[in-house]
């Protein structure tokens, strides 16, 4: 099994009541306006490739399908405390802590644990977890995690899924600014590095191959025990960009692929940092307005 890069810089705060300065990333990426749209019918089909995803009430019926990439006779529950806070993200239902998912009307979630209880996983984990999501037939594949070392079996698979039209989104890598863990770097792949909540980088995200900079520092979303946690890292602005794009694709009849995106979502992306493109926030912060 290999370590993932992703546990460098991330971390979990238990979190127990309702407070304005943690669901600063909904309200950055969800404007009013956004909110008082009568939702889509149009469901969108995201795949979560992580550590399993726990039963949560903010989460109910929001899992379609389930795959156990590690033990395939077993439940895919959440032991590590990460892939439930990415559903969270994307789909959670409105709550007593005064947030919802990013698309909470219009995706279903495939969960797919490739993730074991310490954060490990190995590269054909990965890649039998992308094939079951090909055979799904989803729209978008969440992968809020990285491997410091490319390799071909792997990049293969993420061609494949690519080239099928599903969309791929990956966190940069909490990489202390230093180089994009893989997939991340590779081309097509969505590439997501990490804000704070002044719209300043997260200075644990990777740099370079970057394509979109979304909130990761101070994040409130579901955890694995049922309640509530903080949590920092790469991971989670990868979820924002994933619910941000599976509410916009729910909400077009445009077909929207991994070669036209950026244009599909240019009209949405508020620029950071160097004006135009750069290596630290990519093309800029995606707001839903």
């Amino acid at each position: 099994m290999l370590l993932l890069a992703f546990l460098i810089g991330y971390s979990i705060q238990k979190f127990a009541r309702y407070e304005d300065s943690a669901i600063w990333g909904y309200h950055a990426v969800h404007s009013t306006s956004v909110k008082s749209k009568k939702p889509t019918n149009k469901k969108i089909k995201v795949a979560i490739l992580d550590s399993g995803i726990s039963h949560h009430a903010a989460l109910k019926n929001k899992i379609v399908a389930s795959y156990n990439a590690i033990e395939t006779d077993q439940e895919p529950i959440d032991e590590l405390n990460h892939g439930t806070a990415i559903a969270g993200i994307i789909s959670a239902s409105h709550n007593k802590m005064g947030f919802s998912g990013i698309s909470k009307d219009n995706v279903e979630i495939y969960n797919v644990k490739v993730l074991n209880s310490q954060g490990k996983s190995d590269f054909q984990t990965v890649i039998n977890g992308i094939e079951w999501s090909i055979k799904n037939n989803v729209d978008i594949i969440n992968i809020s995690f990285g491997f410091e070392t490319n390799n071909p079996e792997f990049q293969n698979i993420i061609k494949e899924a690519l080239a099928k039209g599903i969309i791929i989104v990956a966190a940069s890598g909490n990489t202390l600014g230093l180089k994009v863990d893989y997939p991340a770097k590779y081309e097509g792949v969505i590439s997501v590095s990490a804000l704070k909540p002044d719209f300043t980088s997260y200075s644990y995200s990777g740099k370079g191959k970057i394509d979109y900079a979304a909130p990761g520092k101070n994040i409130l979303s579901t955890d694995k025990n049922g309640g509530y946690s903080i949590f920092n890292g790469t991971s989670f602005a990868a979820a924002f960009v994933t619910g941000s794009i599976a509410y916009l694709l729910g909400n077009t009849n445009e077909k929207i692929n991994s070669t036209n995106l950026n244009s599909f979502l240019a009209p949405y992306v508020k620029d950071l940092g160097l004006p135009g493109f750069d290596e630290e926030y990519g093309h800029g912060f995606i707001q839903l307005n």
